[in-house]
Order: structure tokens, then C-alpha cells, then sequence
């Protein structure tokens, strides 16, 4: 049976595939996204893995496509972390969006290796149970625009968080902070859980757009806070604790030139329904 009966031929490296022009082969591999090329395509000869090691082009958008959330997780946590530290090296400096996930120590390496970040998207690990580490990271990503970090660990006493890395970010468009949740740190419904608390005051963010926060404990002090200091604030989604009861007239004021604002208070008994109805009534 010919090699050509099911429409497939095998082709050398010596091959029509193997000489491709190197822009057009470029095009091909960023369609494909970093780990299919270093899972497959890389492999197919001498010409496709020169190109793949030589083009830095191609590593600077390292990790998953979709973006992730609490459920993410990496399906092989050593071979994902391997293959996206080898990207990085590959884009020599020049990787502009990483998705992963790392620990303490790891977060310190990655900005040292990619400080041109613009965009950066993890599940944080840390066996201190601080942020600390990350925070000192951020402050080298000097150009970071798009932040969202997912925490698998409490922040024990280190529960100013939001500030911090606004203080590290100031010239973020999009921040994500998604807390750990109770399921997370392995409690059960029954025991005592004080979720991140949100009260106090951020430094000023002149250019973000963008505010999600995930399993915190928001008072009006610190809604209020977020409102005077996001002057461009177009999106505002916050879970977690919060009695919107409290809020006074002039608060009301201010959610209003929000366009999304989704408030879901997670201790009442319709869980479901977002208080963003604030506008009426004003």
C-alpha cells in the first residue's frame, strides 16, 4: 500500500516543508501557540526546530490561551511549569504576556527573565502564606498593564493586598485579585472564615479600567476608596461580603458613573442576584 493512500506522504527533512520561508513558517507556529509548537511542531525536522529556538517572536505570549479562573489548574504542574520556563528563556527578554502559575521564589525568576511583561495571569502558590514575595516581584514590571492573580493560600497577616500591588502597578488598566476561598484552604462550611478584607484607602489609579475582586469582605470605606482613586473605573465587579444597605446617598452617586458595577453579597440568601441597581432612586 502506497504511503500516499490516505492522503498523507512523508516528507524528509530535506522536504517542501522544511523549506518554507522562515516569516511564513513564523505565522504558522503563532497560529499553532507555544505549547502545541513545543509538544509537536518543533519536532517535524531540522529546519522547523531552528526556527522555533531562533525566532523570540514566538515566545512572547507563553502559557494557555483561555484565560483562567479558580477552577484552572495545569494538567501536569512539572511539565507545564518546565515547558513555560524554557518559553520564556526562548523569547530572550522579549515576552509580553505569561500565563501560568508558579511559586514564591519562581515569580521572582520570571520578572528577572521576562521584565517587559505586559499582561500576566497566575494561580499563585506560597508557603510562607504572604504575599510578600509577589509584591516585590511586581514592582520590577514596570510596563505591566494587565494583572489577575488567583491565591491558593490565605494571606494570614498580610491583608492589605489590593493596595499593595496597586502601590507595585500604578499604571494598570486591568487588575483581578481572586482570593482564596474557604473550599480552597480545606475548611468546612461550618468553620469560622473572615474573607480578605477591602477597607481602606488604594493609591491613586489613573489609568485603570478594569476592577474584579473575588471572595473579599468590602465595606462602603473601601468602595468608596476605589471609587476616588480609579478615575476611569469603567468596570467594578465585587464578590464576597458587602451590605449595600449602608450606602449613603453620595456613594450611590459615585457607583453610578460606573458603567458594569456588579456588587453580589455572598452572605445573603439570594447568592445569585448582583446589586447593580444602584442608579435607581438617585
Amino acid at each position: 500500500m502506497s504511503s500516499s493512500t490516505h492522503g498523507y506522504r512523508h516528507e524528509p527533512a530535506t522536504g517542501r516543508w522544511a523549506v518554507l520561508p522562515r516569516d511564513l513558517l513564523v505565522e504558522v507556529f503563532l497560529k499553532l501557540g507555544p505549547r502545541e509548537v513545543m509538544l509537536g511542531a518543533e519536532f517535524a525536522c531540522r529546519a522547523w526546530r531552528c526556527a522555533a529556538l531562533e525566532e523570540p517572536s514566538l515566545w512572547r505570549r507563553v502559557g494557555r490561551e483561555q484565560p483562567i479562573d479558580k477552577t484552572w489548574r495545569w494538567v501536569s504542574f512539572a511539565v507545564e511549569s518546565a515547558m513555560s520556563s524554557a518559553a520564556v528563556d526562548r523569547a530572550a527578554g522579549q515576552c509580553e504576556e505569561f500565563t501560568g502559575s508558579f511559586y514564591d521564589e519562581e515569580v521572582i525568576l520570571l520578572v528577572q527573565r521576562a521584565p517587559f511583561l505586559k499582561s500576566l495571569s497566575v494561580v499563585h502558590y506560597s508557603q510562607y502564606e504572604s504575599g510578600a514575595y509577589l509584591v516585590v516581584a511586581l514592582q520590577k514590571l514596570t510596563v505591566l498593564e494587565d494583572l489577575q492573580i488567583y491565591f491558593e493560600y490565605g494571606l494570614g497577616s498580610y491583608q492589605d493586598m489590593l493596595e499593595s500591588v496597586c502601590e507595585a502597578c500604578p499604571q494598570l488598566k486591568k487588575l483581578v485579585l481572586n482570593y482564596a476561598s474557604a473550599f480552597q484552604l480545606g475548611l468546612d462550611e461550618d468553620d469560622e472564615y473572615r474573607k480578605e478584607p477591602i477597607d481602606g484607602p488604594i493609591p491613586v489609579m489613573r489609568n485603570l479600567h478594569t476592577l474584579e475582586l473575588d471572595e473579599c469582605d468590602l465595606s462602603c470605606n473601601g468602595l468608596n476608596a476605589i471609587l476616588d482613586s480609579c478615575p476611569l473605573l469603567q468596570t467594578l465587579s465585587i464578590y464576597g461580603y458587602f451590605n449595600q444597605r449602608e450606602m449613603g446617598k453620595e456613594l450611590r452617586k459615585k457607583c453610578a458613573r460606573v458603567k458594569n458595577l456588579n456588587l453580589l453579597n455572598r452572605s445573603s440568601p439570594n447568592i445569585d442576584k448582583h446589586y447593580d441597581n444602584y442608579r435607581d432612586g438617585i
